[in-house]
């Protein structure tokens, strides 16, 4: 009977003990592109990581127990590499003065153990740097380039990132110019997504200047002319900006319903802008 007792008194004082090395998981969109990233977190405990833990001139798993894996579901640049999508295992051979990242197409692999070169898909150089703060686990992150990444692995007090490409821009520029420039498509709210990638990228400015008009044709709001407003002022013709403000307001006056709450908010917001472009046509001209 003593034995029982013994033997469950053992099973309630059981505890679940974390992982020395827990997993870390990063799901990231970029762009057109799911990124997903999946390895076990290391800590340095007191212990001298780049040098000793982790030797320099060896493959490196780049984290603890089972290889880090890396997948994407579109054709990539990684490391100016072309990739296609799929997943793969994430080795980095660490030196003071460079490192090299390599992709692999094993990934079962229990560390490094069995690593082989010839199953290796991408393989380049990118060199460290001393962080500005210490990392007590070893750190992925994913730090966003608008339609693309940096991914940076960081422990200790050592950093390196390498660029993540995604296929986006060519993709958009591509449907702009073909369906959208040429006539194929004439859908506002595809013009309006245009408008908008192509002014917060920065783009070409006369296109931006067609497709605003080309939406003002098929929609006469006030949007439409706001988007034809900050085309313009971009440009710096605040002449023209002005004159698609003052259009925006008559087109929402037209709109507005009978004792329309909205109206006077709306034509307050309106107001600020002409202020503020015209604040600049005046500076220019001083």
């Amino acid at each position: 009977m003593s034995l029982i007792f013994t033997v469950q008194d053992y099973a309630f004082s059981q505890i679940s003990y974390p992982s020395l090395s827990p997993k870390g998981i990063i799901t990231q969109k970029v762009g057109n592109t799911n990124l997903k990233i999946e390895y076990e977190r290391p800590s340095a405990r007191n212990r001298k990581v780049f040098g000793e833990l982790v030797p320099w001139n060896e493959v490196w798993r780049t984290g603890a127990g089972y290889c880090t894996k890396i997948s994407f579901d579109k054709k990539v640049k990684i490391g100016k590499q072309s990739i296609d999508s799929g997943t793969y295992s994430l080795f980095t051979i660490p030196n003071k003065e460079e490192w090299i990242v390599i992709l692999n197409s094993d990934t079962s692999l229990y560390g490094s153990y069995d690593y082989n070169p010839d199953m290796d898909v991408a393989r380049f150089v990118v060199y460290p740097q001393d962080s500005n703060r210490y990392y007590e686990t070893l750190t992925i992150d994913v730090d966003l380039i608008p339609n693309n990444a940096m991914i940076y692995v960081a422990w200790e007090n050592i950093s390196v990132g390498f660029e993540f490409e995604t296929s986006t821009d060519h993709e958009i520029e591509k449907y702009i110019n073909e369906q959208l420039m040429t006539g194929k498509v004439k859908e506002y709210n595809e013009i309006a997504n245009a408008i908008d990638y192509l002014y917060f990228q920065g783009g070409d400015y006369k296109k931006l200047e067609w497709l605003a008009k080309e939406s003002i044709k098929l929609n006469q709001s006030e949007f439409a002319y706001r988007l034809l407003m900050e085309t313009y002022e971009r440009q710096h013709y605040y002449k023209k900006a002005i004159e698609a403000a003052e259009k925006a307001i008559e087109v929402r006056k037209q709109k507005a319903k009978d004792n329309d709450e909205y109206l006077t908010r709306d034509i307050r917001q309106w107001q600020k802008h002409l202020e503020r472009i015209k604040t600049k046509a005046n500076n220019k001209s001083r």
